[in-house]
């Protein structure tokens, strides 16, 4: 069986120094409870393991297939892993909704207004990753929002996004157990429990 549509790629670009990661960024850091107690540079904040927040927003087409993305090269971490449609930090003084909806625009060139976004999915819980291999302690207090019945257009951004393509969940899952390093720790984590919703919201179509 096959996983999915054939991959999509971005047209790439020559521009040197093109970087995905932008380490002078800043994020709102949290304490325990996911209140904010102030901000810091995005590298300090991964080198360190200092609490702040992020989104997911799996976006699906009119028959249900799921939008992945594949991780740019350029990026620190799950380089040329596939991923869910877009995995995105807060700014500061953000809300998840609006990050999620920021996060389609800039690296899927999706637009759509916040309020089209259906969610939470779950609630919003602490995700911790440690990749010592390039000095990054990430942990994040997220949830996750979807788009439905998306038709139009998908321009990724090169930078951010090395393909994209439309998969069926169980195609996805049933990967993922064959192939686990080709996809994201974070996507192979949330994956279940948007499958369990999808699936819900398919039975409620019916």
């Amino acid at each position: 069986m096959a996983v999915a549509d054939l991959p999509v790629p971005c047209l790439r670009t020559n521009t040197p120094g093109l970087l995905a990661d932008n380490e002078e960024e800043h994020f709102d850091i949290v304490d325990d409870s996911n209140r904010v107690i102030g901000r810091e540079k995005r590298s300090i904040v991964h080198a360190t393991g200092l609490k702040h927040r992020a989104v997911y927003c799996f976006v699906f087409n009119q028959h249900g297939k799921l939008l992945m993305q594949q991780r740019s090269p350029r990026k620190k971490i799950g380089r040329l892993q596939w991923d869910l449609s877009v995995a995105e930090h807060l700014q500061p003084g953000e809300s998840y909704k609006e990050a999620a909806s920021r996060g389609l625009q800039e690296e899927l060139g999706i637009s759509v207004a916040a309020t089209s976004l259906k969610g939470p999915l779950v609630p919003t819980h602490l995700r911790q990753l440690h990749v010592p291999e390039v000095g990054v302690t990430d942990c994040e207090f997220v949830t996750s929002f979807r788009l439905d019945e998306w038709q139009g257009h998908v321009i990724a951004d090169p930078a951010e996004v090395h393909a994209w393509k439309f998969a069926e969940i169980p195609d996805i899952q049933a990967d993922m157990e064959l192939h686990p390093d080709e996809y994201t720790a974070w996507f192979r984590a949330e994956v279940h429990a948007v499958a369990q919703q999808h699936a819900a919201n398919s039975c409620e179509v019916q």
